[in-house]
């Protein structure tokens, strides 16, 4: 596939890009905007700044002047960069790399897509929202009565699974007090990002009527440097449930033998 930005909405509603590699990675994302004309102003300045200079923040070097790639490493001590444009504002960042070569090898990824093509994903997502909300209005039971504390389980995941092949995280929600399930709540699979830019969306589904969940994903790696990927399951909550998360679990996506 060739790179492309592409252009969502987060699960607060904000407007985000990332920009995925040839390789079909996320090398590059972006803070959340307001809005949609914000967000693709984000791209184009990374698209304008793309081929700056680098500036390496793990040793003593001479400070540049933006644009540039700044490359440092965080509090893991993993390897990250951020692209700022001439005003000094981050436009892009990168998740976590193990060495100095994989960040290098990211940021040449970001430099070789300039003119990478835009993919919206917006209308595909307002499209998606509205026949779920159309079929949980027409089987959803009658909420308990107030607002209600709920718990959110996931069961225990596989230590390890292959890339391209189907998982199913299963688990449950329920009202805190009473332990009844919560029927047609929508939850959502998340990837915790260990850099705390953000959370990454892997899938969403419906709880049956007693409150018990099985959603299918096809298992990819995240990153291509690391293949350890941190998942929760997360109800955002609604008028008479409120928000809850599961326990936090990693699990390792393999690649095929056969891969190159």
């Amino acid at each position: 596939m060739k790179a492309k930005y592409q252009i969502y909405k987060d699960m607060a509603g904000k407007y985000r890009f990332r920009l995925r590699a040839a390789n079909n990675k996320i090398v590059a994302v972006s803070e959340a905007y307001e809005s949609k004309a914000g967000c693709m102003n984000g791209v184009k300045s990374v698209q304008k700044n793309c081929r700056s200079h680098i500036e390496d923040k793990t040793k003593e070097t001479e400070k540049l002047t933006n644009p540039k790639y700044e490359l440092f490493t965080d509090a893991a001590s993993e390897y990250r960069f951020n692209l700022k444009a001439v005003n000094g504002e981050i436009i892009a960042a990168s998740e976590g790399y193990e060495s100095k070569d994989g960040a290098l090898n990211g940021i040449d990824a970001v430099q070789r897509s300039c003119d990478a093509e835009i993919e919206d994903l917006t209308v595909a997502q307002v499209v998606e929202e509205e026949q779920e909300a159309q079929a949980v209005e027409e089987v959803c039971k009658e909420p308990a009565a107030g607002v209600n504390d709920t718990v959110l389980l996931l069961d225990q995941l596989p230590v390890s699974v292959e890339s391209d092949t189907t998982i199913t995280f299963r688990g449950k929600l329920t009202v805190h007090d009473t332990v009844e399930g919560v029927g047609c709540a929508e939850i959502s699979i998340m990837e915790k990002d260990r850099s705390f830019l953000r959370d990454d969306f892997l899938v969403s589904g419906a709880t049956n009527n007693d409150g018990t969940f099985a959603i299918d994903w096809v298992a990819k790696q995240k990153d291509f440097w690391d293949n350890k990927i941190q998942v929760y399951a997360e109800f955002k909550g609604t008028a008479n449930y409120r928000r809850s998360k599961s326990d936090v679990q990693q699990m390792k996506v393999i690649w095929h033998a056969k891969r190159k």
